[in-house]
């Protein structure tokens, strides 16, 4: 794993980077997700959602650190939460729990909620389809 340099980056988004949490996929899921960002990189959220709520959320990228950091700190954001309240959560959020990111890195925190909103629409279109039967 790519360790971020500690003069640009703060140390909440290194140890996302170089810890990331939630990271890998989950055996159980009802919703998923994968999105390749303009620069690349590839970011793929799994979700475990019971009784509305989003119980384990999970993630995994081939991107750079600034991607880790992005998709271990949206997770974290996500797990608690409502598929509404995840699906309202924006790269400013991410950024600001990151204590930010280089400019040039800031399009991975959209990479990251663009990929989760994504796992929460999939989860709601299943449960439509269920519905509907």
């Amino acid at each position: 794993m790519e360790v971020i340099n500690l003069k640009v980056f703060h140390l909440t988004a290194i140890e996302h980077a170089n810890d990331p949490r939630n990271m890998g996929p989950l055996q159980k899921f009802n919703g998923h997700a994968r999105i390749t960002g303009p620069c690349g990189d590839t970011m793929e959220f799994w979700l475990e959602v019971q009784n509305g709520k989003i119980k384990k959320a999970s993630f995994i990228t081939d991107g750079c650190g600034p991607s880790i950091a992005s998709g271990s700190m949206t997770a974290c954001l996500a797990e608690g939460k409502t598929v509404a309240e995840a699906k309202s959560i924006s790269q400013k959020d991410v950024l600001e729990a990151l204590e930010g990111l280089p400019e040039e890195s800031q399009h991975c925190a959209l990479l990251a909620v663009n990929t989760l909103k994504a796992a929460c629409d999939g989860y709601m279109e299943k449960q439509k389809r269920k519905e509907r039967f």
